[in-house]
């Protein structure tokens, strides 16, 4: 759950957000590939790859060579913990290890302090299978300015792939499906299932479930001055299925803001069971709001913590999908 967590707030807004410029790491032959904003500024130093915003360093990303051996993942977490030592109360959290876009990634995220300030801390351990030694995907981000830059740096850690790999390839049999609101034509929002998942159309819009009905997903069409009220209905009627349920760790929703796109989405995460020794599930509850129009975009998706070592890709793929116009 902890991968599909940090994986889902970090892919908020990446469908809308605009990176043009691809970057590889190593420089001269790499092994991995990604995009980023064409005015960030790409400098390769002291065998490092790294990337700043505009700004010149309220985010600053490095793609980087490590020691630990591509089969040692203690090791790779203690080597990336090791990076950051210099922040006070560093709080991180790690996921299991997952495969994406031809690569083996565990994500290492959560927040710490240094001299400037609060900063959001988020690292992907990459292994590539031509490797013999992991890289590091690491990206620090001032808090102050998370939600200007959430878009680009999303889009950056949802864009790394595998050299030579489209990201998010699909098997050319997995067709999708899509839905669309307001229709197929102009839609102004849309949301693409694998193609075997089954599909049922909905007074409020879809509800889809995978072949083994491990995940269900809902997408509501809501008016967008109800959005609000609509998320807190969503989360007490999935509280009542369960005895023990706690939101976003406690904390605040994540939520990111596109100015320029006229777009704010937030993302809410919830662990719940029916008590100690019962199975553990994953809520996770997306919202999509646009300036314009009267309508916005809730997804809920629910599935026990098993389903991700089978659909996480596939529930990673709907959430890369959504677009927003």
């Amino acid at each position: 759950m902890k991968t599909l967590f940090l994986c889902l707030a970090a892919l908020l807004l990446t469908t809308v957000a605009k990176a043009d410029q691809s970057l590889g790491y190593p420089v001269k032959s790499p092994l991995i590939t990604f995009t980023a904003p064409d005015d960030w500024e790409a400098k390769p130093k002291n065998g490092s790859l790294f990337v700043v915003s505009p700004d010149g360093g309220d985010v600053i990303v490095e793609a980087m060579a490590m020691e630990a051996a591509a089969d040692d993942d203690e090791a790779a977490v203690k080597e990336a913990t090791d990076t950051v030592q210099d922040f006070k109360n560093l709080k991180l959290e790690k996921s299991d290890p997952a495969e994406a876009n031809g690569l083996i990634v565990r994500l290492l995220g959560g927040e710490g302090e240094d001299a400037s300030g609060s900063a959001h801390i988020n690292m992907a351990l990459i292994r590539h299978p031509e490797s013999d030694h992991q890289i590091l995907f690491s990206v620090i981000a001032s808090k102050e300015n998370a939600a200007k830059y959430g878009a680009a740096v999303g889009g950056m850690l949802n864009s790394i792939s595998a050299a030579g790999k489209p990201q998010g390839a699909a098997p050319a049999d997995d067709a999708s499906r899509t839905f669309s609101y307001p229709d197929k034509a102009k839609p102004d929002f849309a949301v693409d299932f694998p193609g075997d998942w089954n599909m049922k159309e909905t007074d409020e819009g879809v509800y889809v479930e995978s072949p083994d009905k491990l995940v269900a997903m809902n997408v509501i069409m809501v008016d967008k001055a109800d959005v609000a009220d609509a998320g807190e209905t969503l989360k007490k009627k999935v509280g009542e299925r369960f005895q023990e349920i706690l939101w976003n760790g406690g904390n605040e929703p994540e939520v990111n803001k596109d100015a320029s796109l006229g777009v704010t989405a937030t993302f809410q995460n919830a662990q719940a069971s029916d008590g100690p020794g019962t199975e553990k599930y994953s809520v996770n509850l997306v919202t999509y709001v646009r300036e314009s129009g009267d309508k916005a975009l809730i997804l809920l998706c629910q599935n026990p913590l098993r389903a991700l070592d089978k659909h996480a890709d596939a529930m990673e793929a709907v959430i890369k999908s959504i677009k927003v116009r």
